[in-house]
């Protein structure tokens, strides 16, 4: 068991090294093309965007490529792996266990489709809004000298306060939906273990005295399974 861990953390470390090397050499040829591709633009190119979109695709969009890859390879990897391993495990050990599982997995799916459904649109939306920022935040610097001729100090704090506001807003809601999926995840697994021992002792107790060792030789592969 001991040297099981072992090489269990080796192998998310040698995964977790492998995800940030892959994502980082990723990122510099992302951010090279990016900044190519803009000097190429004419300006009826350029108009097409904006300065703040541009800034907000080099800098903001780029960093979150970068999270999606490390997190994203290292489920892509273990993941597999894991789910090859417990359908193995699962499949013919019995009716019961297999319909939980079946259910906790439909269950699982049905939560971050759910969650999915409500986050992704305001990611949209703040995309839209965090260009909105930056737009507001270099016009400020770079007419500072205008601002403060005309005194216009409390006119350019209440606008970048709205759209601030407005970014804030939006990313606490998808904070708060994308934070129900972890203890969502933790009851479903801790309420399939729960179930998993319920129906292993109640198939014990109603099998016969010669099959008892045989269904809890069985329920103890599926109960580490599940685990």
């Amino acid at each position: 068991m001991l040297a099981c861990a072992l090489a269990s953390l080796a192998s998310a470390v040698a995964v977790a090294w492998l995800a940030a090397h892959i994502a980082a050499g990723f990122l510099a040829r992302l951010r090279l093309d990016i900044f190519r591709k803009v000097q190429s633009f004419s300006l009826g190119e350029i108009s097409l965007f904006s300065t703040p979109s541009l800034i907000t695709r080099s800098t903001n969009d780029v960093t979150q490529v970068q999270t999606f890859l490390v997190l994203g390879l290292q489920v892509m990897i273990k993941a597999p792996i894991m789910a090859v391993w417990a359908i193995s495990k699962i499949v013919g050990k019995g009716e019961e266990w297999t319909m939980v599982t079946g259910v906790a997995v439909i269950f699982m799916l049905a939560i971050v489709i759910t969650v999915s459904m409500f986050v992704i649109p305001r990611f949209r939306k703040i995309q839209g809004l965090t260009d909105g920022l930056n737009r507001v935040t270099r016009e400020n610097l770079t007419g500072l000298r205008v601002v403060r001729a005309y005194n216009a100090e409390e006119f350019q704090q209440a606008k970048f306060d709205k759209v601030n506001d407005d970014l804030t807003g939006k990313l606490l809601f998808t904070s708060r939906m994308t934070a129900v999926i972890g203890p969502a995840m933790t009851i479903v697994m801790n309420g399939l273990t729960l179930a998993v021992y319920w129906i292993g002792a109640t198939l014990i107790n109603s099998a016969g005295m010669m099959d008892k060792l045989t269904v809890f030789q069985t329920w103890s592969s599926f109960r580490s399974t599940a685990s």
